[in-house]
Protein backbone atom coordinates (compact mmCIF):
# COMPACT_ATOMS: atom_id res chain seq x y z
CA UNK A 1 0.00 0.00 0.00
CA UNK A 2 1.26 3.37 -0.95
CA UNK A 3 0.41 7.18 -0.98
CA UNK A 4 1.36 10.12 -2.48
CA UNK A 5 2.71 12.21 1.11
CA UNK A 6 2.70 15.93 -0.75
CA UNK A 7 -0.96 14.75 -2.34
CA UNK A 8 -2.13 13.41 1.35
CA UNK A 9 -0.98 15.73 3.35
CA UNK A 10 -2.59 18.55 0.82
CA UNK A 11 -6.26 16.69 1.23
CA UNK A 12 -5.75 16.37 5.16
CA UNK A 13 -4.80 20.31 5.65
CA UNK A 14 -8.07 21.21 3.62
CA UNK A 15 -10.03 19.53 6.30
CA UNK A 16 -9.08 20.65 9.60
CA UNK A 17 -4.94 21.10 10.79
CA UNK A 18 -1.61 19.54 12.33
CA UNK A 19 -2.40 15.90 13.74
CA UNK A 20 -2.71 16.78 17.78
CA UNK A 21 -0.92 15.23 20.54
CA UNK A 22 -2.38 11.24 21.36
CA UNK A 23 -1.34 12.20 24.89
CA UNK A 24 -4.01 14.87 25.74
CA UNK A 25 -6.67 14.09 23.10
CA UNK A 26 -8.53 11.25 25.60
CA UNK A 27 -8.54 13.82 28.40
CA UNK A 28 -10.00 16.59 26.34
CA UNK A 29 -12.66 14.31 25.15
CA UNK A 30 -13.71 12.90 28.78
CA UNK A 31 -14.11 16.70 29.75
CA UNK A 32 -17.40 16.61 26.75
CA UNK A 33 -18.47 13.43 27.19
CA UNK A 34 -17.77 11.97 30.48
CA UNK A 35 -17.55 7.63 30.57
CA UNK A 36 -19.93 6.00 33.02
CA UNK A 37 -18.52 3.28 35.36
CA UNK A 38 -18.21 -0.41 34.37
CA UNK A 39 -17.65 0.70 30.37
CA UNK A 40 -14.33 -1.10 30.33
CA UNK A 41 -13.75 -3.08 27.47
CA UNK A 42 -11.06 -6.22 27.87
CA UNK A 43 -9.74 -6.84 25.21
CA UNK A 44 -6.29 -9.08 24.11
CA UNK A 45 -4.50 -6.55 21.93
CA UNK A 46 -2.17 -8.93 21.36
CA UNK A 47 -4.72 -11.52 19.35
CA UNK A 48 -6.61 -8.09 18.10
CA UNK A 49 -2.91 -7.19 16.40
CA UNK A 50 -2.04 -10.69 15.26
CA UNK A 51 -5.68 -11.46 13.46
CA UNK A 52 -5.14 -7.67 11.82
CA UNK A 53 -1.54 -7.60 11.66
CA UNK A 54 -1.07 -4.06 12.59
CA UNK A 55 -1.13 -2.56 16.02
CA UNK A 56 -3.81 -0.02 16.49
CA UNK A 57 -3.87 4.01 17.59
CA UNK A 58 -3.12 4.78 21.34
CA UNK A 59 -6.11 6.67 21.06
CA UNK A 60 -8.46 4.10 20.45
CA UNK A 61 -6.35 1.73 22.56
CA UNK A 62 -7.71 4.21 25.53
CA UNK A 63 -10.93 4.90 24.08
CA UNK A 64 -11.43 0.87 24.96
CA UNK A 65 -9.96 1.22 28.35
CA UNK A 66 -11.90 3.99 29.27
CA UNK A 67 -15.43 4.05 27.29
CA UNK A 68 -15.44 0.35 26.00
CA UNK A 69 -17.66 -0.15 22.10
CA UNK A 70 -21.10 1.52 22.68
CA UNK A 71 -23.41 4.22 20.99
CA UNK A 72 -23.83 7.85 21.14
CA UNK A 73 -26.87 9.39 21.54
CA UNK A 74 -28.13 6.42 19.33
CA UNK A 75 -26.37 8.48 16.54
CA UNK A 76 -23.00 6.60 16.24
CA UNK A 77 -21.40 3.26 17.47
CA UNK A 78 -17.87 3.00 18.10
CA UNK A 79 -17.45 -0.74 17.43
CA UNK A 80 -15.86 -3.55 19.07
CA UNK A 81 -12.31 -4.68 17.83
CA UNK A 82 -12.17 -8.40 17.57
CA UNK A 83 -9.72 -11.16 17.40
CA UNK A 84 -10.44 -11.78 13.96
CA UNK A 85 -11.15 -10.53 10.56
CA UNK A 86 -14.23 -12.54 9.43
CA UNK A 87 -17.40 -10.79 10.45
CA UNK A 88 -19.27 -12.11 13.59
CA UNK A 89 -22.69 -13.85 13.40
CA UNK A 90 -24.12 -12.03 16.86
CA UNK A 91 -27.19 -9.74 16.67
CA UNK A 92 -25.31 -8.02 19.85
CA UNK A 93 -23.11 -5.33 17.74
CA UNK A 94 -21.78 -4.83 14.53
CA UNK A 95 -18.10 -5.18 15.22
CA UNK A 96 -14.88 -3.91 13.62
CA UNK A 97 -14.75 -6.94 10.84
CA UNK A 98 -18.16 -6.54 9.67
CA UNK A 99 -17.99 -2.71 9.26
CA UNK A 100 -14.62 -3.02 7.67
CA UNK A 101 -16.01 -5.33 5.00
CA UNK A 102 -18.58 -3.15 4.22
CA UNK A 103 -15.88 0.12 4.05
CA UNK A 104 -13.72 -2.38 1.62
CA UNK A 105 -16.98 -3.05 -0.13
CA UNK A 106 -17.53 -0.02 -0.94
CA UNK A 107 -13.70 1.25 -2.21
CA UNK A 108 -13.86 -1.70 -4.17
CA UNK A 109 -17.40 -0.89 -5.83
CA UNK A 110 -16.66 2.82 -5.91
CA UNK A 111 -13.54 3.32 -5.71
CA UNK A 112 -11.82 4.68 -2.80
CA UNK A 113 -10.44 8.51 -2.42
CA UNK A 114 -9.14 10.00 -5.61
CA UNK A 115 -6.48 11.60 -4.01
CA UNK A 116 -4.96 8.15 -2.39
CA UNK A 117 -2.51 5.42 -4.47
CA UNK A 118 -3.71 2.69 -2.62
CA UNK A 119 -6.40 -0.25 -2.40
CA UNK A 120 -9.06 -1.32 -0.01
CA UNK A 121 -7.02 -2.75 2.91
CA UNK A 122 -5.52 0.26 3.34
CA UNK A 123 -9.17 0.99 5.57
CA UNK A 124 -10.23 -0.18 8.96
CA UNK A 125 -13.44 0.86 10.51
CA UNK A 126 -13.97 1.83 14.00
CA UNK A 127 -17.28 3.20 13.77
CA UNK A 128 -20.55 3.50 12.27
CA UNK A 129 -22.98 6.13 12.30
CA UNK A 130 -27.16 6.33 12.36
CA UNK A 131 -26.95 7.77 8.95
CA UNK A 132 -25.22 4.49 7.76
CA UNK A 133 -21.71 6.36 7.30
CA UNK A 134 -18.55 4.31 7.96
CA UNK A 135 -15.68 5.95 10.31
CA UNK A 136 -12.40 4.65 9.70
CA UNK A 137 -8.19 4.64 9.11
CA UNK A 138 -6.63 4.94 6.29
CA UNK A 139 -3.87 2.71 7.65
CA UNK A 140 -1.04 3.74 5.47
CA UNK A 141 1.41 5.04 7.88
CA UNK A 142 3.79 2.69 9.83
CA UNK A 143 3.09 4.74 13.12
CA UNK A 144 -0.59 3.77 13.58
CA UNK A 145 -0.81 7.54 15.86
CA UNK A 146 -0.29 8.85 12.74
CA UNK A 147 -3.69 7.06 10.79
CA UNK A 148 -5.97 9.78 9.67
CA UNK A 149 -9.93 9.41 10.01
CA UNK A 150 -11.39 8.87 6.82
CA UNK A 151 -14.99 8.22 6.01
CA UNK A 152 -17.33 7.17 4.02
CA UNK A 153 -20.14 9.52 3.96
CA UNK A 154 -23.28 7.87 2.33
CA UNK A 155 -25.25 11.13 1.29
CA UNK A 156 -21.51 12.87 0.59
CA UNK A 157 -20.23 14.02 -2.37
CA UNK A 158 -17.63 12.63 -2.75
CA UNK A 159 -18.02 9.82 -0.66
CA UNK A 160 -14.62 9.99 0.90
CA UNK A 161 -13.27 12.26 2.59
CA UNK A 162 -9.93 12.47 5.19
CA UNK A 163 -9.45 14.16 8.29
CA UNK A 164 -5.93 14.82 9.70
CA UNK A 165 -6.92 13.75 12.93
CA UNK A 166 -7.19 10.31 15.00
CA UNK A 167 -10.84 8.62 15.97
CA UNK A 168 -10.93 10.40 19.66
CA UNK A 169 -9.65 13.79 18.54
CA UNK A 170 -12.42 13.40 15.12
CA UNK A 171 -15.16 12.69 18.43
CA UNK A 172 -13.93 15.84 19.97
CA UNK A 173 -14.11 18.15 16.93
CA UNK A 174 -17.75 16.28 15.62
CA UNK A 175 -19.16 17.56 19.37
CA UNK A 176 -17.32 21.12 19.17
CA UNK A 177 -18.43 21.78 15.64
CA UNK A 178 -14.38 22.04 14.88
CA UNK A 179 -14.66 21.01 10.69
CA UNK A 180 -15.78 23.34 8.10
CA UNK A 181 -18.94 21.16 7.87
CA UNK A 182 -20.82 18.44 9.62
CA UNK A 183 -18.74 15.36 8.32
CA UNK A 184 -21.40 12.64 9.22
CA UNK A 185 -24.49 12.50 7.12
CA UNK A 186 -26.66 12.74 10.08
CA UNK A 187 -26.06 16.02 12.33
CA UNK A 188 -27.66 14.90 15.37
CA UNK A 189 -24.06 15.01 17.32
CA UNK A 190 -22.21 18.17 15.06
CA UNK A 191 -21.81 20.57 18.10
CA UNK A 192 -23.95 18.55 20.65
CA UNK A 193 -22.27 20.49 24.14
CA UNK A 194 -23.39 16.82 25.87
CA UNK A 195 -23.16 13.90 24.19
CA UNK A 196 -23.91 10.69 26.10
CA UNK A 197 -22.13 7.67 25.58
CA UNK A 198 -23.42 3.73 26.88
CA UNK A 199 -21.40 1.17 26.98
CA UNK A 200 -23.14 -1.53 24.55
CA UNK A 201 -23.66 -4.04 27.64
CA UNK A 202 -25.64 -1.24 29.41
CA UNK A 203 -27.46 -0.74 26.53
CA UNK A 204 -28.79 -3.99 26.16
CA UNK A 205 -29.76 -3.84 29.78
CA UNK A 206 -31.35 -0.50 29.12
CA UNK A 207 -33.25 -2.32 25.82
CA UNK A 208 -34.55 -5.30 27.88
CA UNK A 209 -35.51 -3.63 30.97
CA UNK A 210 -38.29 -1.51 28.60
CA UNK A 211 -36.16 2.01 28.68
CA UNK A 212 -34.67 4.03 26.30
CA UNK A 213 -30.62 3.81 26.79
CA UNK A 214 -30.33 7.50 26.06
CA UNK A 215 -33.62 9.33 27.02
CA UNK A 216 -34.42 7.16 30.06
CA UNK A 217 -37.81 7.21 28.88
CA UNK A 218 -40.19 3.92 28.82
CA UNK A 219 -39.36 2.36 25.58
CA UNK A 220 -42.96 2.14 23.78
CA UNK A 221 -42.54 -0.76 21.95
CA UNK A 222 -41.24 -3.07 24.92
CA UNK A 223 -44.09 -5.37 24.59
CA UNK A 224 -44.39 -6.04 20.93
CA UNK A 225 -40.70 -6.82 21.17
CA UNK A 226 -40.67 -8.88 23.79
CA UNK A 227 -43.44 -10.89 21.95
CA UNK A 228 -41.33 -10.92 18.69
CA UNK A 229 -38.58 -12.76 20.95
CA UNK A 230 -40.90 -15.53 22.16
Amino acid sequence: MSVAPDTLHQTMRTTGGDMPSQGTVLAALTVVMPPHDGADEQVDWDAVRRAWGVCFPSDYIAFMSTYGAGGIDGALSVVLPEASMQPADSPDLGGMAAETANMRHMWESEGGPGEVDAGPDSVVAWGVSCGADILGWLTVDHDPNKWPVVVWERHGRPYWKIYDCGMAEFLRRLFAKGFDECPLSDASLWGEPSPHFVHWREERRRWESGVDPYTGEPDPYFGMKLGLRT
